[in-house]
C-alpha cells in the first residue's frame, strides 16, 4: 500500500529558521508565516482574539508551542498550504524544464534575432505556474512583435487570449511580452520547430 507523502500527511512543523507572527487585529487573529529572513510569506486568519495566555503580539518558533487547539490548527493549516503551494509551483516549474531541456540556447537564439531582448521567467505568485516575460527597447521591439504575430497564426494579434499580455510604452518604444506556462511553451516549442 503506498503511503501518502503529502504535507499533509506529515507532522506539520514551521521551516527550519522560520516564525509564526500571531497577531490580535479586532476580533480575530492574523497569522504571517515569516521566513528566515523575517519576509512574510503566507498570510491566514483564525477566527477569534489571541488566547489570555499569550501576549499582544507573538512570535512563535514551534507550533506546539501554541496551547490553543484551534489556533494551532489554524496554524497547522497555514503551513501545510504554503508547503503545498511550494510543492506545486515546484512541480510546474519542472515540468517545464523536463519540456525545455535546450532552453538557454531556445532563449540565446531568440536574443540573437530580436536586439536587446531580454527574459526573465519567474513564478506566477496566483496560478503558481511558469512565466516567460520577454522585453525590448525600441531595436527590437518590431522583430518581437513581428515573431510573436507570426507564431499566433493567420489571426496574427487578433488571437490574443489569457496568458499573454503586451504591453508597449510609447516614449521609449519599448515592448514588454508575458506569457503563462501554456503559452511558453507553445511560443518556445514554434521556436525550437522553426529554428530546426
Amino acid at each position: 500500500m503506498p503511503c501518502d507523502v503529502s504535507p499533509a500527511a506529515q507532522t506539520v512543523e514551521l521551516p527550519k529558521g522560520w516564525t509564526l507572527a500571531l497577531t490580535p487585529t479586532l476580533n480575530v487573529t492574523s497569522l504571517t508565516l515569516r521566513d528566515a529572513d523575517e519576509c512574510p510569506r503566507e498570510h491566514g486568519f483564525h477566527p477569534g482574539p489571541l488566547p489570555s495566555a499569550l501576549a499582544d503580539r507573538q512570535h512563535v518558533r514551534r507550533l506546539t508551542d501554541i496551547g490553543d487547539r484551534e489556533l494551532r490548527a489554524s496554524a497547522e493549516q497555514l503551513v501545510i498550504r504554503h508547503l503545498e503551494r511550494v510543492a506545486t509551483a515546484q512541480a510546474n516549474a519542472d515540468a517545464f524544464g523536463a519540456q525545455f531541456p535546450d532552453l538557454v540556447p531556445l532563449l540565446a537564439g531568440l536574443a540573437c534575432e530580436v536586439p536587446g531582448c531580454q527574459d526573465r521567467m519567474d513564478i506566477d505568485p496566483d496560478q503558481l505556474t511558469v512565466r516567460l516575460s520577454l522585453a525590448t527597447d525600441a531595436a527590437g521591439s518590431g522583430a518581437l512583435l513581428e515573431l510573436v504575430n507570426f507564431w499566433l497564426g493567420p489571426q496574427g494579434l487578433k488571437n490574443t487570449t489569457d496568458g499573454l499580455s503586451m504591453e508597449f510604452d510609447g516614449p521609449s518604444r519599448g515592448l514588454a511580452v508575458t506569457l503563462d506556462q501554456v503559452h511558453a511553451a507553445g511560443f518556445l516549442s514554434w521556436l525550437r520547430e522553426r529554428g530546426a
